[in-house]
């Protein structure tokens, strides 16, 4: 059987019952909702019940394992069915075209048949809940840990997604005891006692704090505990809001400062709190006694940590001396990936894994997806995992992508990832993956994930996550053992260049793999998507891109209630989207190259919960829909490759969430307007490249504005007057293939934030400017060429 054998050095992650039930306490917490909405009262008791006491009592042996898997699935199963049908009930009265409604629909679904359907969906998983219970009560119950149980319904989701707890970190017993005795200690009773931790970046002043934060005599002592990430730019009301949104249900927005003073006395009057203040910058001590004046309200003993980089921030804010980390003792510290002692290397890697919480756990083990040695895409790679269902939120006004990203800079910092290049080839991000950490994501995988070539043909029926290796297999049949599996979840053409040859291939994917979440056909060419595909109602993530051949998407793609991805760049061939898109109301990410000379307006204005729009090579491309001013919730919009388009149009304005703006090679494209644009107060990251000319009216509105990069502009001779806006948040700037570029300007020295300054392939020679001392957070200073 040539399948990935699992390595003894690691634990799978299939096997792993504490991962299993974490995320099957995340879906049950989901049923729970589900079955409250819909007054399932004695199903509700039951649920309920289970969660509690699985909290309470018990970690399941691995023993316990298929069970947990399968209760996920069957979780997983009754969460998907009713978000199918909450979807087909929120479309049908505004859809217009009764074409489109008689596809999707045999007729409106009758909500007490469909409540009997699902009590019987929620009992077939409350009887294996109950076998999970009637075991663990009949085995011997490992060793409680208090930290990995909560008290109430609300933290499971919060337990699951931060990575507060970190369980046998390797070295930091010393710092945590330490730390802890001092927090333990009364302090002086008339001040609020503040205790910061300083170290350099990377040392582990966060893993440290969140050790302290989850230790159980913390736990004890203090009636309320938050935690408080704080940004570069120091605000007061950033921090307020911050610890509101900890303690409230409801989530409080846009609240003044008055408002938000009230809130917070409200929420820490006459409490014994701790509050962690994570990586703080500010130095400047009018902020801090701000701050310091709305905190001084708690009990006696409350007490604040901080953690810094700067020695300057801890004196300002300390009313003890820091705590000064070290880095770890060789002993305590991991093997480096181009070390030859393998053995070591995997040791190592076995700690860093085994520290993970369950949730990344999961997401580095999706990674076995993509080949050893493959470039990953991260926007790619963070559409995958939230189209799996491995990304969970602790309330509703959290965005998924948000927290995946989050997930990925967690797994980053752990050297999980690396050589991430930035707006690699100016409008992508990638990163790679070490070999031996590929190795590692696939034994964590276990036997649910599986690489099939032409001469695999024994298949697990475990599977759920299939990558076919080679383009030969798509002219002959399935291999016998997949035919039968009808729980796969993905499927995916994952090898650059590799994709399907054959529509009948494709076809027969589509008709047997009906519980599919992810289909990646791209790099293929074949000539027609069935329309076979609408059938695939659970169907999250659609890549069908760089096909040459593809003319059309059939209509029954409007049925894809469910779809959050739909990937169809670079297809040169493809007339336009069908006009009914629209119906795809739960599409967040959609990336487009057609032979359009504009989008009709209902086209693009009718996917409101679009969050990124990428138009890439559509050349015939003249306009912009201004159907844009309906995507409010829109937050990257790339345009690449249109050398027809002339101007932006007026509905841009609109877009007042847009934080990522990628312009490249749009040779016809001014920015004289810009001005006028009021989405750009929110921006965060701009790239440009290929314009004709970048100089534009005034500019004052790139106030947030962090990553800049220019790249290809031979016009350009210094740094746009524009961007003297962005000097108290800038802290990426790159310019490249400006070959004209001859100075940085003198008022470069304003911009007090930047940490990276990059300038690439631009041949004319020039001196740094006087005042480059003025940059005190620079950090990376490169220059070639």
């Amino acid at each position: 059987m040539d399948l990935v054998q699992e390595s003894s050095t690691f634990l799978s992650i299939t096997t792993d019952a504490k991962v299993l039930l974490d995320m099957l306490l995340v879906k049950v917490n989901s049923v729970v909702n589900i079955a409250r909405a819909m007054n399932m009262h004695s199903e509700l008791i039951k649920l309920e019940l289970f969660v509690v006491k699985t909290e309470r009592d018990a970690t399941l042996s691995h023993e316990v394992a298929e069970m947990l898997k399968l209760a996920c699935y069957d979780a997983e199963r009754v969460i998907d069915k009713y978000e199918i049908w909450s979807l087909k009930n929120q479309l049908l009265p505004t859809s217009t075209s009764s074409k489109v409604r008689g596809l999707i629909f045999s007729g409106r679904l009758n909500p007490f048949a469909y409540r009997n359907r699902m009590c019987l969906e929620i009992r077939k998983l409350i009887k294996i809940l109950d076998k999970i219970g009637d075991f663990a009560q009949k085995i011997e119950l490992l060793e409680s840990d208090p930290l990995y149980f909560c008290r109430s319904e609300q933290q499971i989701c919060t337990r699951v997604l931060t990575s507060g707890h970190y369980s046998g970190v390797v070295g930091r017993d010393i710092d945590r005891h330490t730390v802890i005795e001092a927090l333990l200690k009364s302090g002086n009773e008339a001040t609020l006692f503040v205790y910061p931790i300083v170290g350099v970046e990377g040392i582990g002043k966060t893993t440290l704090a969140k050790l302290v934060y989850n230790d159980p005599r913390i736990v004890s002592q203090f009636q309320l505990r938050l935690w408080v990430h704080v940004s570069r730019v120091f605000k007061v009301e950033e921090v307020l809001e911050q610890i509101v949104n900890s303690v409230r249900e409801d989530l409080c927005e846009k609240l003044d400062m008055n408002e938000l003073k009230n809130l917070v006395h409200e929420a820490l009057y006459g409490k014994n709190y701790l509050i962690v203040l994570d990586d703080v910058w500010n130095e400047d001590p009018v902020k801090w006694d701000e701050l310091k004046k709305v905190l001084m309200v708690g009990a006696f003993g409350s007490k604040i940590l901080v953690t810094t980089r700067k020695k300057e921030v801890a004196s300002i804010m300390g009313t003890v001396s820091a705590y000064c980390l070290k880095g770890l003792l060789y002993e305590d510290s991991h093997s480096g990936w181009n070390s030859n002692q393998n053995d070591e290397i995997s040791s190592a890697l076995r700690v860093s894994y085994e520290q993970l919480p369950s949730n990344l756990k999961v997401c580095l083990a999706y990674c076995s997806i993509f080949p050893k040695g493959c470039v990953i895409e991260i926007d790619k790679l963070i559409q995958l995992w939230v189209a799996e269902g491995l990304i969970s939120k602790s309330n509703e006004s959290a965005d998924l992508e948000h927290v995946a990203i989050q997930h990925f800079r967690e797994l980053l910092s752990r050297s999980f990832f690396e050589d991430v290049e930035e707006y690699h080839s100016v409008y992508t991000s990638i990163c790679t993956m070490h070999d031996l950490v590929h190795d590692l994501a696939l034994s964590a995988a276990g036997v649910e994930f599986c690489t099939v070539n032409s001469h695999i043909q024994n298949i697990s029926d475990e599977v759920r996550h299939v990558a076919f290796s080679d383009y030969d297999l798509s002219g002959k049949e399935l291999p016998t053992s997949l035919v039968s599996n009808q729980a796969l979840r993905t499927i995916s053409f994952s090898i650059k260049g590799v994709g399907p040859m054959s529509t009948m291939f494709v076809e027969d994917c589509i008709a047997r793999f009906m519980q599919l979440r992810v289909l990646d056909m791209s790099d293929s060419c074949f000539d027609e998507l069935p329309s076979s595909v609408g059938e695939l109602k659970y169907l999250r993530y659609l890549d069908v891109s760089s096909n040459g051949s593809i003319k059309e998407l059939p209509d029954s793609i409007n049925k894809l209630l469910s779809l959050l991805t739909l990937r169809v760049s670079h297809c040169p061939q493809l007339e336009g989207l069908p006009k009914d898109i629209g119906n795809l109301i739960s599409l967040r990410h959609l990336y487009i190259t057609t032979k359009q000379a504009c989008f009709p307006d209902k086209t693009i204005g009718c996917l409101s919960s679009l969050r990124s729009l990428c138009i890439h090579s559509c050349n015939n491309l003249v306009s912009l829909s201004e159907g844009l001013q309906y995507l409010t919730s829109l937050r990257t919009l790339a345009i690449i490759g249109c050398p027809r388009l002339t101007f932006f149009p007026s509905a841009m304005k609109h877009l007042t969430a847009l934080e990522n703006l990628l312009i490249v090679d749009c040779k016809e494209l001014t920015l004289l307007e810009w001005q006028d644009i009021e989405g750009l107060r929110m921006l965060r990251s701009l790239v440009i490249g290929g314009l004709p000319e970048l100089e534009s009216k005034d500019v004052h509105c790139l106030g947030s504005l962090q990553m800049l990069v220019l790249a290809g502009l031979p016009e350009l001779v210094t740094l746009p007057r524009w961007l003297e806006g962005a000097s108290a948040t800038l802290q990426y700037l790159r310019v490249e293939r400006c070959l004209n570029f001859a100075a940085l300007p003198k008022w470069l020295k304003n911009f007090t934030a930047l940490e990276k300054l990059e300038i690439s392939k631009c041949r004319k020679s020039f001196s740094l400017p006087e005042g480059m001392s003025c940059l005190t957070n620079l950090k990376v200073l490169k220059i070639d060429n």
